[in-house]
């Protein structure tokens, strides 16, 4: 018989989105589900086999905002396989097509990206993955990077950043701080034979300063407030910066705030539901 799994069902205030994030990506590598906003309160899933889990993690969250709700219940292993299966299905992003490895015959062509569903984020889902790969077709086919360029994707995750922006002909780095993340990566890339693309355990000090054209980071706000300086030191003259990862509103404009105040032009915004992504132009 197939051992259960433990659902944790949480429910907190957006107020509390950065902190409850940080928790999560300290405690949950291998991801969880975001339901969206819900009776104005955040909702997320994570499943466990542990069912310690969610008293460990209540404990954390409780810690960073105490409105925080945790509810937990059991669900058959074999029916989560399943749905795991059905819920990663091929996802049409501007000109890319994101599939499963078990669907990626069916879906032959250049602009097909294969993700191993493993624990790393980045399946395309999620809105900021899905607003970073139309940023990425739109910039292309605009001209703003072309082939032969040399891109930055930090916080690479699954690599579906790393692996579009190769489809379009640019070289670079993949970087991320999980080394579970960096295994997923390496895995998805041989899936998609992509080459001239690095990928290593490592944060922005791994990457050299003024070497790049395009720099993407699909992260937190915190953290992308916190590298602002260092960030724009990674790009060339000229270069573009893709930012997400964070609530729309009041955290992408503090999050702008941090980059114009280092001398940026003001970025060109891209919400979609509850997110939102953020292009800025050096001079």
């Amino acid at each position: 018989m197939a051992a259960n799994l433990t659902r944790i069902h949480l429910a907190y205030p957006p107020a509390c989105e950065d902190l409850v994030t940080m928790v999560l990506a300290l405690h949950v590598s291998w991801g969880w589900e975001d339901q969206g906003i819900q009776n104005g309160l955040r909702q997320l899933v994570v499943h466990t086999t542990l069912p310690e889990d969610a008293a460990h993690l209540h404990a954390a969250l409780a810690q960073v905002c105490p409105a925080l709700e945790l509810t937990t219940s059991a669900v058959e292993n074999t029916d989560w396989n399943a749905a795991w299966r059905a819920f990663f299905t091929p996802l049409s992003i501007g000109r890319f097509t994101v599939v499963p490895p078990w669907l990626a015959a069916e879906h032959p062509g250049p602009w097909t990206l294969v993700i191993e569903p493993q624990m790393a984020f980045g399946t395309g889902h999620h809105a900021t993955t899905a607003i970073c790969l139309t940023l990425l077709d739109t910039l292309a086919t605009t001209g703003a990077i072309q082939p032969g360029q040399h891109f930055l994707d930090l916080g690479t995750g699954s690599g579906i950043l790393a692996i579009a922006a190769s489809r379009l002909g640019l070289t670079g780095l993949a970087l991320d701080i999980d080394a579970v993340a960096v295994d997923n990566a390496r895995t998805n890339f041989n899936a998609n034979a992509i080459q001239g693309v690095d990928v290593a355990v490592g944060s922005i000090d791994a990457a050299p300063e003024g070497s790049f054209n395009l720099v993407l980071a699909n992260i937190l706000a915190g953290p992308l407030i916190d590298m602002a300086e260092a960030l724009v030191a990674r790009l060339i003259p000229g270069g573009v910066l893709v930012l997400s990862g964070f609530l729309a509103g009041e955290q992408t404009e503090t999050v702008a705030a941090a980059y114009t105040n280092l001398g940026l032009p003001a970025p060109a915004y891209h919400p979609q539901g509850d997110w939102a992504g953020l292009v800025f132009r050096t001079r």
